[in-house]
Parts: C-alpha cells; structure tokens; sequence
C-alpha cells in the first residue's frame, strides 16, 4: 500500500468517525441556532433563545398566535445541528418538527408531521 492511499484511508475514516459520532465540532456551535426563523411558505415563527450546550433551549413556536411547545432539542445527527420540537396544543397534539442547520444557507431544513393529518411536508425555515 503506497503512502498516498494509506494518507486518504486515515484522512476518510477520521471523516466518517466524526461524522457519524453524534458528538464533537457540532455540539460546540449550538448557539448558532438562537434567533427567530421564518418558515418561507407562510406565517410560521420559531424563536429559539437560551441555547446550552447540552442542547437545552427555550423554544417558542408562532402560527401566527402562540403554539405551545412541550418539548424541544437541539442535538446532532451525522454531522448535522438538529432542532426537534413537539407540540401540545389544541389542533397540534402530537405534531411535530425534525430541522436541520445548513450552514451554508444560513437556513434549517427538514420535516413537519401534522398529527391530526396524518401527513409529512418538507420545510424550510430562513433566519428573521
């Protein structure tokens, strides 16, 4: 095995090793989610405030009235910051949303499930 392919084996398998850890760089820039977002096809306000590092966080959520949130997360999935929230409300029991950060988009992405729909739609939330 020459140099150059043991180089790239070592360089891709500590990738994949923080990739898929569920720990490291992510956790420390958790407060990178603090801020009101906007989801982009509508009136839908979350704003999260009081970030920590163990992924606690106040988290509001805005349609437009106020939604009850029951519980809310930020924590990290294959190298990505995920906000996960759930709501307790009348018309929302049992609602929830899985986002992603994007970095690069400055944006988080992801999934809404409507309970009492039983339906799953994508969206996009854009920092306010």
């Amino acid at each position: 095995m020459s140099i150059r392919n043991l180089m790239f084996q070592l360089v891709a398998g500590l990738f994949i090793a923080v990739l898929f850890s569920g720990s490291g760089f992510a956790e420390d820039k958790f407060a990178v989610m603090a801020g009101d977002w906007q989801r982009t096809d509508g009136s839908y306000l979350i704003k999260v405030s009081e970030v920590q590092a163990n992924g606690q966080a106040t988290v509001q959520y805005f349609n437009p009235r106020p939604i009850h949130v029951a519980k809310a997360a930020i924590s990290t999935h294959k190298g990505f910051i995920q906000l996960s929230i759930e709501f307790q409300d009348k018309g929302y029991e049992g609602s929830t949303y899985l986002l992603y950060y994007y970095a690069e988009e400055d944006s988080l992405a992801g999934y809404y499930y409507q309970a009492k729909m039983n339906r799953t739609y994508k969206v996009i939330f854009i920092r306010k």
